[in-house]
């Protein structure tokens, strides 16, 4: 179990990292597609505040994983 743990967090920190490039790709594909005011404002929110959190969250649990620090959960 403790290695399946192990690649999970693998996946979970290359998904942290490599929605970051994603993200932005798709919001300047959105923006292109139909540059209104409201798309703009959605997308650099999308971009400026969710993308650090949840890319942020998945890195850390993924270090997290690869560490060890739930092979033990009491």
């Amino acid at each position: 179990m403790s290695a399946i743990k192990k690649i999970a967090g693998l996946i979970w920190a290359l998904m942290g990292a490599g929605i970051i490039p994603l993200a932005i790709m798709q919001a300047m594909k959105e923006i292109a597609a139909k540059p209104s005011e409201e798309n703009w404002i959605f997308w650099s929110i999308v971009i400026v505040v969710l993308t650090p959190i949840i890319a942020f969250s998945l890195i850390t649990f993924g270090v997290f994983a690869l560490k060890g620090e739930y092979d033990v959960i009491e």
